[in-house]
């Protein structure tokens, strides 16, 4: 009786003592749980998301949440397209400490739910300490995800991508192939020139070209590289070209090639210079410009401009389209 009563005594310990995504091998660590992530959409598994959540808070994923726009953008995806369940989904996520339940609350005003502000507001009483956050959503004072223009930070692309990672959904793409024009703004379009750029450090007006400029190339690098590894994407870029206006065909075009050959890494080069030849143009607005593009550096598509700024411990984009790159732990581990 006594042997008996250690056995147990030692699985009551292990039970409480273990976090929850311990007891899954899927998330054990940021490799497994990206590349779960990765393949979502092909095996939806929503009863497992809660789970997923849970093990991004024990890895540290939620540290700095303007890092976690794949994550907040796949759990909103993934509430989304589980209307039903999606009240219960989110009780299943808790408990989550304060701090960290921007995520959870972001990820329902993301969600695209009907009617999110109720399902919000019935975990008001959870997230007391949260309430202004709440309020601001329901208000309408913060952004819904659709809401965001694709040129307001590396955030909104990451989220638009972890919204697809959900649901594979073609809608996210879309828009981020819409910021495709301000790819090629930065080779010198006629719709923002070099005057624009020097203005850009003392207008608003050129502020907002460096934003754009900044948004197509990250749509660029993202959508190749992407593509490269989910040939889906690449048959709906080339549906796409029968639809879009010709600002979006003509770089679009080059998305397709550069993917078909597998020549993402091109594209980043590319845009590296760019970015290179603009700090060398204005020296003496160099630490704006850099700040600039550091401020947008986002946690999970890594994106082009943030690896061409020289953010330490961003190699390449971290999740896409199936494939894991080596540059997630790195990129996490910095966030953490």
């Amino acid at each position: 009786m006594r042997s008996l009563a250690t056995v147990v005594f030692a699985i009551l310990f292990l039970t409480v003592s273990v976090p929850v995504h311990a007891y899954d091998a899927r998330f054990a660590n940021t490799d497994r749980l990206l590349q779960w992530i990765n393949d979502y959409r092909k095996h939806p598994q929503p009863n497992a998301v809660p789970a997923a959540v849970k093990a991004m808070h024990g890895l540290g994923l939620f540290k700095d949440q303007e890092k976690a726009g794949l994550l907040i953008g796949f759990i909103a995806g993934v509430l989304g397209s589980n209307q039903k369940q999606a009240s219960k989904l989110v009780t299943q996520m808790f408990p989550m400490p304060a701090k960290e339940q921007g995520i959870i609350i972001r990820a329902i005003a993301y969600s695209g739910l009907p009617d999110w502000p109720a399902l919000m507001s019935k975990f008001e009483k959870r997230m007391a300490l949260r309430k202004p956050l709440i309020n601001d959503y329901i208000s309408g004072k913060e952004k819904t995800l659709d809401e965001l223009g694709v040129d307001e930070g590396a955030f909104v692309i990451d989220s638009l991508w972890g919204y697809y990672a959900a649901t594979g959904s073609n809608a996210p793409v879309l828009r981020i192939i819409s910021a495709l024009p301000w790819s090629n703004d930065i080779r010198g379009s006629k719709k923002f020139s070099w005057a624009k750029f020097r203005a850009a450090f003392n207008s608003e007006e050129g502020k907002d070209a460096v934003r754009k400029i900044t948004a197509g190339n990250m749509a660029k690098w993202t959508l190749t590289a992407n593509a490269e590894r989910d040939r889906g994407l690449l048959g709906l870029y080339k549906m796409e070209i029968k639809y879009q206006p010709p600002e979006v065909v003509a770089p679009l075009k080059e998305v397709i090639a550069a993917a078909e050959t597998y020549d993402a890494d091109r594209v980043h080069k590319e845009a590296k210079a760019a970015i290179e030849k603009i700090k060398a143009k204005h020296p003496g607005d160099a630490e704006w410009t850099r700040t600039s593009y550091a401020g947008s550096v986002a946690i999970a598509t890594g994106c082009v401009v943030a690896s061409a700024s020289g953010v330490a411990g961003i190699a390449a984009p971290c999740v896409i389209g199936g494939a894991l790159y080596s540059g997630a732990v790195k990129l996490w581990n910095t966030a953490r």
